[in-house]
């Protein structure tokens, strides 16, 4: 970093992992299960299950799970308590149409642990992305429209650009 930061005070460089990070966050979108998970004690567990994600299709996963192992396929699972969330991330994200199977200790069921599998997809981050609707206000008896644009992030899908996508995401 110090000597990208030589050549430009605006060059940065990224590790592989921040690089990828980088390129989920401009582009709102990832392959994965659409859960959103946070770190409780030594557990990793489910803060929130992402609208239309394989998480929700599947109806086995649900906010307030714990997710205890994590397995690629039919691969052995690998137990997962005590790791970094970011760590625990990478292992569930995968590529679209791959298979990852959870032992999971239910938030309804805490004595208790089963194993789900789920099929990884592209899970898009709506949340932020722009928005717009149109507002009328009446003055003086007169109907006034406004359109109000909504960009809590700026974005861009680079790789879709690239591509040439017509219907790449970018502000």
């Amino acid at each position: 970093n110090a000597l990208a930061e030589l050549a430009d005070p605006h060059t940065n460089y990224f590790s592989p992992k921040a690089s990828a990070d980088f390129n989920t966050q401009m582009s709102l979108s990832l392959e994965g299960i659409g859960a959103t998970l946070q770190t409780e004690f030594e557990y990793t567990k489910v803060a929130s299950v992402t609208k239309g994600s394989p998480a929700e299709k599947s109806k086995k996963l649900h906010a307030g799970d714990k997710i205890i192992g994590v397995a690629q396929g039919d691969s052995p699972i690998v137990n997962i308590v005590d790791w970094r969330l970011d760590e625990v991330a990478s292992l569930i994200r995968g590529k679209k149409g791959t298979t990852v199977r959870l032992e999971i200790i239910p938030a309804d069921q805490p004595n208790k642990t089963k194993i789900i599998s789920i099929v990884r997809d592209k899970i898009v981050i709506e949340e932020q992305s722009a928005k717009s609707v149109i507002k009328e206000v009446t003055r003086n008896g007169k109907v006034h429209k406004f359109g109000v644009i909504t960009i809590p992030s700026f974005y861009i899908d680079f790789a879709a650009a690239r591509r040439g996508d017509a219907n790449y995401k970018s502000t």
